[in-house]
C-alpha cells in the first residue's frame, strides 16, 4: 500500500457520496475497433498507477490500496454502436449513474461505422486525480509532455516587486474576508442559491454551449492586452448579470495548478470575490488585475505552504465541513484547461474535440471549459432545477460574449 498525502484528495474521499466525479468524453475522427480499445486501456493502466489503486481509510490514514478483487476489464468498459446524432444521449446516465465496480473510474465507447466517428466517454472519480492528470492518463500512448509546462509566467522587475507585497496582500485580505463571512454564516444567498433546499441527493444536470472560436478571442485579448481566461472568466461573470437582472456580488472557486501533474491532485481552490455589474472595459480590469495577482504575487506558494503544512494536523471531518461549507456558499466553480491538440491515435485517426464536466456538489454552477484545436468548450453543470431557465441561460451567455467581443 502507498500512503496518500494529497489532501485535496483525502477531503474529495472523504467528503465522497458519489457526486464529485469528472467525466471526459472525446470525439475522434475514425473508428476504434475492439481488439484497438482494449490494448490502449489496457495501456493507461500499466502506466498509470492510479487506475489500479483503491483509496481506503485506516485510523485517519489514508493509503492507495492495490488489493483488488477479482479485478476483469469487461467491467470497466463497454461499446455501443450507434449514430453520432445519439451519442450526447449517454451524457446524463454515464454522469449520475452511480459506480458499480471497486475502482471508480469506467468507459464507454460510442461508435457510428456509417460516418466513421468515434466518441469515447472515461468518468473517474475526483478523489483520484485532476482535468489535467486526466488529459495526461487518456493520451498516454500517444504524447509524452506535460502540458502544465505552460504555465511558467515572467514579468518584469517592478511589476515583480508589486505583485510580491501589494498582490499578495490585496488577495490575502479578500481570502480571509470570504473565510470569516462563512465561518459566521454571514454570507449571501444569491439568486439560484436556495439554502432550505438539500439538493445533495438531486441528479446534476447540465447545458452545453456551441463553441467558441479561439483564434477570434486570442485576437481580441491581444488588442486589450488580457488574457483568453480573463475573457472567459468574464464571459462568466457578464452572464449571471445578463440572466439574474441582479447586481450582486459573487463568490467564485477556482482551482489553480500548484504542482504540475506531481501529484494525484495538483489544484488548490482560490476564492474570488467580485460585484457582477461592472460595466464591459472595468470588468477586464478587475479581472485581469485579479488574476495576476494570483499568477505572480506569493499568495499561491504561501496556500500551498499551508495546505500541506497545517491541513496533516486538522481533524479530516472539520476539512470536509469546511469544504461543504464553502461550497454551500460559493455562485460558480471556474475551470479553465488547456486541452491536447493534433493527437493521433492510430494512422488516420486523429482526436478532433474534448469535452468534460464535473458532477454539482451542492448549489454552484461549474464552468467547465476546455480548448483542444481552435476550439473553446463551455459546459455548465449544476443540480436539477437550480437553472430555472436553460433556454434563457443559454441566450445570455451568447449574449454576453457579443457583448464582450465587440467591446
Amino acid at each position: 500500500m502507498i500512503k496518500l498525502n494529497n489532501c485535496v484528495s483525502k477531503i474529495l474521499y472523504k467528503d465522497n457520496d458519489d457526486s464529485q466525479c469528472i467525466l471526459t468524453y472525446i470525439d475522434i475522427d475514425g473508428i476504434l475497433e475492439k481488439k484497438f480499445i482494449i490494448n490502449y486501456i489496457n495501456e493507461i493502466i500499466n502506466k498509470n498507477i492510479i487506475l489500479q489503486k483503491k483509496i481506503v481509510e485506516n485510523n485517519g490514514i489514508f493509503f492507495l490500496n492495490d488489493s483488488i478483487k477479482d479485478f476483469d476489464l469487461n467491467d470497466y468498459y463497454s461499446i455501443k454502436y450507434t449514430k453520432v446524432k445519439f451519442f450526447d444521449n449517454y451524457i446524463n446516465n454515464i454522469l449520475n449513474n452511480k459506480f458499480t465496480t471497486e475502482l471508480e473510474w469506467k468507459f464507454l465507447f460510442c461508435i457510428d461505422k456509417e460516418l466513421q466517428k468515434t466518441r469515447f466517454y472515461f468518468k473517474i472519480s475526483h478523489a483520484y486525480t485532476d482535468g489535467y492528470q486526466i488529459i495526461k492518463i487518456l493520451t498516454t500512448p500517444f504524447q509524452d509532455f506535460n502540458i502544465t509546462d505552460k504555465f511558467k509566467r515572467k514579468t518584469d522587475f517592478l511589476s515583480t516587486f508589486y505583485y510580491y507585497f501589494i498582490g499578495t496582500i490585496i488577495l490575502l485580505f479578500m481570502n480571509v474576508k470570504v473565510l470569516i463571512n462563512i465561518l459566521f454564516n454571514l454570507n449571501k444567498n444569491s439568486l439560484h442559491h436556495d439554502k432550505d433546499n438539500n439538493k445533495d441527493n438531486t441528479d446534476t444536470d447540465f447545458i452545453i454551449f456551441k463553441k467558441l472560436k479561439l483564434n477570434k478571442i486570442k485576437k481580441f485579448t491581444t488588442e486589450k492586452k488580457i488574457t483568453i481566461n480573463d475573457f472567459l472568466y468574464s464571459l462568466m461573470i457578464k452572464t449571471d448579470f445578463l440572466y439574474t437582472k441582479q447586481e450582486k456580488n459573487l463568490l467564485t472557486i477556482s482551482p489553480i495548478n500548484i504542482s504540475g501533474t506531481t501529484q494525484t491532485n495538483n489544484m488548490a481552490p482560490i476564492l474570488i470575490n467580485i460585484n457582477n455589474s461592472y460595466n464591459t472595459s472595468n470588468l477586464f480590469i478587475k479581472v485581469n488585475n485579479i488574476f495576476n495577482n494570483f499568477k505572480f504575487s506569493l499568495f499561491i506558494p504561501i496556500l500551498s505552504f499551508l495546505i500541506n503544512s497545517i491541513t496533516p494536523y486538522i481533524h479530516f471531518d472539520i476539512l470536509t465541513n469546511w469544504y461543504n461549507n464553502l461550497l454551500l456558499n460559493t455562485d460558480y466553480v471556474y475551470s479553465n484547461i488547456i486541452g491536447p491538440s493534433n493527437i493521433c491515435m492510430k494512422k488516420n485517426t486523429y482526436i478532433s474535440n474534448i469535452h468534460f464536466l464535473i458532477n454539482a456538489k451542492n448549489k454552484e454552477i461549474n464552468y467547465n471549459i476546455i480548448s483542444t484545436g481552435n476550439n473553446i468548450n463551455i459546459i455548465c453543470s449544476f443540480k436539477k432545477d437550480i437553472i430555472k431557465n436553460k433556454k434563457l441561460f443559454k441566450k445570455c451567455i451568447n449574449n454576453a460574449y457579443h457583448i464582450l467581443i465587440n467591446t
